[in-house]
């Protein structure tokens, strides 16, 4: 349900995480059901990222997120390869997306509002 990754797929975010330069400290958050992150940040609040393994991330994904969320976070669609929703939803300062959106999210205090740039 959220635990279904390749093994290499944690420690390449891990590592991405770590030498972000907004990044102070990552923290491996113990949840059942999914892995999850809390990313301190250098002036700015502390993200809880959560990795989904869904092949396509759809609504019931996100009906069924994990509680830590609740208050905002980022559900980020670990799986490289997977498809579906990339929209993030604001009014629940959550964030989604993949690891690049996550990455330039992090620069911002309201991660959720960011979007990366278009491709021409």
């Amino acid at each position: 349900m959220g635990k279904d990754l390749h093994y290499s797929i944690r420690p390449f975010i891990e590592n991405a995480l770590k030498h972000h330069h907004v990044v102070k400290e990552v923290k491996s958050i113990q949840i059942d059901n999914f892995y999850a992150y809390e990313v301190i940040r250098n002036g700015m609040d502390s993200v809880i990222v959560v990795l989904s393994d869904d092949y396509f991330f759809g609504e019931n994904a996100i009906q069924k997120k994990p509680e830590i969320l609740k208050d905002g976070g980022f559900f980020l669609k670990a799986r490289p390869e997977g498809g579906g929703i990339e929209k993030s939803i604001p009014a629940e300062k959550l964030g989604i997306g993949r690891i690049g959106k996550l990455l330039g999210a992090l620069n911002r205090n309201d991660f959720w509002n960011y979007e990366p740039p278009k491709k021409d």
